[in-house]
């Protein structure tokens, strides 16, 4: 699952956003896709964003961080008319969340760029999901993804989906869940989509639904990884603190794959990638492939 030559290792397909933590705190990089893509171009994969901001400030603290990082943004679009969608808290309780919507949901089905640009991972967020015109953007990437001489991979943010939209049902995911080859999720969004089932069950239950890869990661970090019908724990080191960036370690599993590891190794030194990670935001420079000694060389810099 290499890159042919001039292609990409990642194509990252999505929402692009500012987080904020308080009302007065400076903003982060935040949106699921601006996210992986941070984390896959510091882990020295060559990315791609597909994603749109607004023209405004936000907007371009946005661009400026990706472009620190050398994401290519030849995809990512300002938007006149529209803001950059701006999160509140979206790590806390959903009811301290709060998210003003802005230029992200309107990407197009027709924006996507052109099926000859190959990648060897196209990786899309599941927050594209929530509304048209996004969501028929994200499930074509999904499809397209073959066509790119690659596979297609999925972060399920099942918790933010039906936060934003209580009518939403377990359909919407489903036509995403059977287009991919690897999903991604944390153990919050396992409860949202099946209840109190444990992760076992709920690795089977998803790979019911379609991939043949799914990465469900606890809230101390440890991993439960299916691959087919196998099931591989892969335990956080108890030494480490949990994970202060929920996307760290989904990025770095899926960028391992797109460099043809096997996923059983990808998803334990996901971990040690995680776990290094001080901060939630975009990384200060890029890194080597996944760090031996986890000791804070990862520090997240503030737009």
């Amino acid at each position: 699952m290499t890159p042919m030559s001039g292609g990409f290792d990642w194509l990252a397909v999505g929402d692009a956003a500012e987080e904020r933590a308080a009302a007065s705190s400076p903003g982060i990089l935040g949106g699921g896709a601006a996210r992986l893509a941070a984390h896959a171009a510091a882990l020295r994969a060559r990315t791609a964003l597909v994603a749109k901001v607004g023209a405004d400030e936000a907007g371009r603290r946005v661009r400026d961080g990706l472009e620190r990082l050398k994401v290519d943004l030849r995809w990512l679009r300002e938007t006149p008319g529209l803001r950059t969608t701006i999160w509140h808290q979206p790590d806390g309780e959903a009811q301290g969340r709060r998210v003003e919507r802005g230029a992200d949901l309107a990407l197009r089905l027709d924006e996507l760029p052109p099926n000859f640009v190959r990648a060897a991972l196209t990786v899309v967020s599941g927050y594209a999901l929530s509304v048209e015109p996004a969501r028929s953007a994200a499930l074509g990437a999904l499809a397209g993804a073959h066509a790119r001489g690659g596979r297609s991979a999925l972060l399920l943010e099942a918790d933010l989906l039906w936060w934003t939209n209580a009518r939403m049902t377990r359909r919407v995911l489903e036509p995403a869940l059977a287009a991919v080859d690897s999903v991604a999720l944390q153990a919050a969004d396992a409860e949202v989509l099946f209840g109190s089932v444990d992760s076992r069950e709920a690795l089977r239950l998803l790979a019911g639904l379609g991939p043949r890869l799914v990465y469900l990661a606890e809230p101390d970090g440890s991993v439960w990884l299916r691959e087919g019908g196998r099931v591989h724990w892969c335990p956080a080191g108890q030494s480490e603190d949990a994970p202060r960036d929920r996307y760290a370690g989904p990025a770095a599993f899926w960028v391992a794959l797109a460099k043809r590891s096997a996923p059983r190794k990808a998803a334990a030194d996901s971990i040690r990638y995680a776990q290094s990670v001080r901060r939630a935001g975009a990384p200060r420079q890029p890194q080597g492939p996944l760090p031996a000694a986890p000791k804070g060389r990862e520090e997240l810099s503030r737009l």
